[in-house]
């Protein structure tokens, strides 16, 4: 069985980031997976090597899920044309540590402009931590493709979504996945040399 740490970038209660992560998840358990949604990023202290020895229970929580993890999907709000700040500082805590590391990961980003930056940022320092970033996906105008509650009901936005989550479930189980990783990071003008 499939077990998947999923994170979400936006720390809002209603957020259109967190409405994709609930499509994937729900696909995610329909295929039998496991799906455990690390809700802890608002207490993930600033980066600080100085700290890095530290006992801080969230840190430890954090890595200790990865490592269980068999992929991860984590969805990155783009915030004046950046990644937002709490997801990126959540994974500088993993930077010289192997808990992505070879592992398969999913970007998505729902947003305005569908995160075009945000994705580029994440798939980047995930490329430069070892991650096989297997599938990204940008989803723009989510507001235009939800209901009154903000879940997500355009067919396309839904299919698409989907589909990143059967990527996922593939992806640790596959041979080689040289090709589908270095697709990915060519999108961005990532040379596939970075492949771990």
């Amino acid at each position: 069985m499939t077990h998947v740490v999923t994170v979400c970038g936006s720390l809002s209660s209603r957020s259109s980031n967190r409405a994709a992560l609930d499509v994937v998840t729900a696909t995610l358990r329909s295929a039998g997976a496991t799906v455990d949604d690390f809700e802890r990023l608002a207490e993930i202290p600033a980066f600080d090597p100085d700290r890095e020895e530290e006992p801080i229970d969230v840190l430890a929580d954090w890595r200790r899920r990865l490592a269980a993890a068999d992929a991860v999907v984590v969805a990155v709000p783009e915030y004046a044309g950046a990644v937002a700040g709490a997801v990126k500082n959540a994974f500088d805590w993993t930077v010289g540590g192997a808990d992505v590391y070879r592992r398969p990961l999913a970007v998505i980003s729902a947003g305005t402009s569908g995160g075009p930056f945000a994705r580029q940022m994440m798939v980047q320092t995930l490329t430069w931590q070892g991650a096989h970033v297997v599938a990204e996906l940008g989803i723009a105008a989510p507001r235009t493709k939800s209901d009154a509650d903000g879940l997500l009901t355009d067919p396309p936005t839904i299919a698409a979504l989907e589909a990143l989550a059967a990527t996922v479930l593939w992806a640790p189980s596959a041979d080689d996945l040289t090709a589908t990783v270095a697709a990915v990071l060519v999108r961005f003008g990532i040379d596939p040399a970075r492949i771990a």
